[in-house]
């Protein structure tokens, strides 16, 4: 009987050590008023066990970034591998992105390091896996990673796009102008800029071309937040930068190009500059 037993135990698939259990470090409770926000958790096979002596050499860390409320583009968990240093620095080494059910949107190899500044998620992840603060082991666990990522948000809490939008992209307080139209002759998409400190200027962005083959596309616009995403593609011209590149950028305020059955556009400007990118979408 015991043979038999330990056969079947080489029939079942080991588990996932990516799967959990989880530590939650940040709560975020959607309200009415904020139903927008994050949540942030740690694998537990990360953190410093308790009562352990703090860590001074690199140790790896995965954390989930959890989004409720609205999500741009489906981006709903982001999972990031990386490496602690444990002298305040995390280097990020890879991102993958999912939506809400759970399928996977893309991924970016990354070589970037961000910093535990006080009271930031990053002084709470460094806190957990190198120095054991007594109050994060009252932090709440979940079990798995579906468990961790049941309340993600989705797209569909997000306002309809519009053809116009009155934002304030460059943070000087008051409201820009940003508006998407199909061009005579070529039928592409530009998005233009009219921003209020400069309002006999603006500012013309070759934003999408047709497809090939088909209907005309219609593209309408939404406000965009300052936020990180995963983005598929840099684009140029209306097409996409050769070869795709994924990447997992800090991007500024600026609007979502939004086109049914086609994936989702940021375009953002970074000192005056535009930037332009496509989102990636599940397989």
């Amino acid at each position: 009987m015991i043979s038999v037993l330990a056969a079947l135990a080489l029939l079942v698939p080991a588990p996932d050590p990516q799967d959990g259990p989880w530590r939650q470090l940040i709560d975020f409770v959607p309200t009415a008023e904020r139903p927008d926000g994050t949540s942030l958790f740690l694998l537990e096979a990360d953190m410093l066990p308790q009562g352990s002596p703090a860590r001074r050499t690199p140790h790896p860390v995965r954390y989930l970034w959890v989004n409720h409320g609205a999500v741009v583009g489906d981006q709903s968990v982001t999972l990031v591998t990386g490496t602690t240093d444990c002298d305040g620095e995390i280097r990020m080494q890879q991102v993958q992105v999912f939506d809400a059910a759970g399928r996977m949107l893309g991924q970016a190899s990354v070589d970037e390091a961000v910093y535990a500044i006080p009271h930031s998620a990053e002084s709470l992840i460094s806190d957990a896996v190198c120095r054991g603060s007594p109050y994060l082991y009252d932090k709440p666990v979940v079990a798995t990673r579906a468990e961790a990522t049941a309340p993600a948000g989705s797209s569909a809490a997000l306002p309809e796009p519009a053809d116009a939008v009155r934002w304030d992209v460059d943070y000087d307080g008051q409201d820009d102008f940003v508006s998407i139209a199909m061009r005579p002759h070529s039928y592409r998409h530009d998005v233009e800029f009219v921003l209020a400190k400069t309002p006999n200027r603006s500012l013309n962005v070759i934003t999408a071309n047709q497809l090939a083959t088909g209907p005309l596309a219609e593209r309408r616009i939404r406000p965009l937040q300052r936020d990180r995403y995963l983005t598929a593609c840099d684009m140029v011209e209306g097409r996409d930068v050769e070869p795709c590149v994924a990447r997992y950028p800090l991007v500024q305020r600026g609007v979502e190009v939004v086109t049914e059955g086609q994936p989702t556009i940021l375009v953002w400007l970074v000192s005056g500059e535009p930037h332009v990118a496509r989102l990636p979408t599940a397989e």
